[in-house]
Parts: C-alpha cells; structure tokens; sequence
C-alpha cells in the first residue's frame, strides 16, 4: 500500500460503511480464529433469543440458527454493514438494527454475542452494563476478541481502499481490565481463554504463524 489513513474514533461508522462492500471478502485471519473459536466452543443457544452487538455483515446467522435460536437480532451502527446483513435473505426468526449497546432493551434476550468489537469500545463499563440489563435471569454472555496484547502492538482492524490501507483508532482492553468489567456489572462464572498461535489454532488459520507462541484471542463467557 502507498498510504496508510488512520481513523479517528469518531470516523469508526463510516469506516465500516466503506469496508462493507468487500468485508467478507478479505480473507481476515481474526475472522477466521474467531470462528476457529465458535466452533470449538459452540454457543449452545437452542431456543434462546440472542442478540450479537456488533453483528457486522451477519456472518454469524447461520451458525445461531443452525443451533436452534429461538430468534437472532443482529445490532450495528453502520448501515452499510447492516446492508450487507440483510441481503443475506430474509428468515421470520432475524431482525437487524441500526444502533449500539443502548438499544438493548432490559431483559430481552437469553444470550449475548460479541465478536471482534472491544478494541472498538473505549470504556467498557457502559457496554457490559447495557448487557447485563439486557440479560434474562440466567442469560449468559459470550466475547471473542483480538488479544489485548496484538491490539497494543498494532494489529488492529485494517482494510484495504484503494491504494490505502485504512486503520481504524483501537483499543486494547487488557484482560483483568476485562474480567474486573464484568464482575462490576454482575457477572458470575466468568471463563477467559487465552487463546495462542500455536497447535489446532494454527493448524486452522496458517496466516497466524507471524505471531506464533503468542497470544491472538481472548474467548470470554459469563453469566
């Protein structure tokens, strides 16, 4: 690339709206770890309502459906991404909606999913309390993320636009931060995985082996 452009943190919305177009095209090796991480610890959401904030391109539909969510909503503030989302095709069990964690409505859902978002949040107090609220009695909470650790040594979320590589402004969450987050807000039976390039992981997703030995993904789950 011959340019790199640095997003602000306001710029994050429309940086997504450009990305869209070619997101699930990418080839992204978090994307593909993250669903490394789905698979090996399924979400086990039949007849639940789950919610994903941060629901992107929707990527994650077919996989909550085919475990048997009672429903899916889907919530994201980029509209092009939303786009993409929707024209996935319609199902009576799916919505999707333009907005953040404040449109969670209290006590609407079963489950939680977020994926590949945190380094976009800044203060992670306000997110884990929405979802709390959120939360039925029971209802459990699922993140899977970049390693604080890469975030801070800057592998961030990037794409190409042209000529220009496209960074957006991120921020990384360290995991006691994280845990002590949640605890605040509630949750009990907090699990955090740190997840390495090494072994099955990177069996799956070769293109992690520049950080081999290293940690790339956190997989947290709480109730």
């Amino acid at each position: 690339m011959s340019d790199v452009r640095r997003l602000t943190p306001a710029e994050t919305r429309l940086g997504y709206d450009t990305w869209a177009a070619s997101y699930d095209e990418a080839g992204n090796p978090m994307i593909a770890a993250s669903e490394w991480a789905l698979d090996r610890a399924p979400l086990e959401c039949a007849e639940l309502d789950v919610v994903e904030l941060g629901c992107g391109t929707g990527r994650h539909v077919a996989r909550v459906l085919a475990e048997g969510a009672r429903s899916y909503t889907g919530i994201d503030p980029s509209r092009g991404m939303l786009e993409r989302a929707r024209a996935r095709g319609a199902e009576p069990r799916v919505r999707f909606v333009e907005g953040g964690a404040a449109t969670l409505a209290p006590a609407s859902c079963d489950l939680v999913l977020v994926v590949l978002v945190l380094e976009h949040v800044a203060e992670l107090a306000p997110l884990v309390g929405a979802v709390a609220r959120a939360l039925r009695p029971g209802g459990r909470l699922r993140i899977v993320e970049i390693h604080p650790g890469l975030v801070a040594s800057g592998t961030v979320a990037h794409f190409a636009d042209g000529d220009a590589e496209v960074r957006f402004a991120s921020v990384a969450h360290e995991v006691p931060a994280l845990r002590a987050a949640l605890g605040a807000a509630g949750f009990g039976d907090i699990a955090i995985a740190e997840h390495v390039a090494a072994g099955e992981l990177l069996d799956a997703v070769p293109r992690l082996g520049k950080h081999r030995g290293r940690p790339v993904l956190v997989d947290v789950t709480a109730r």
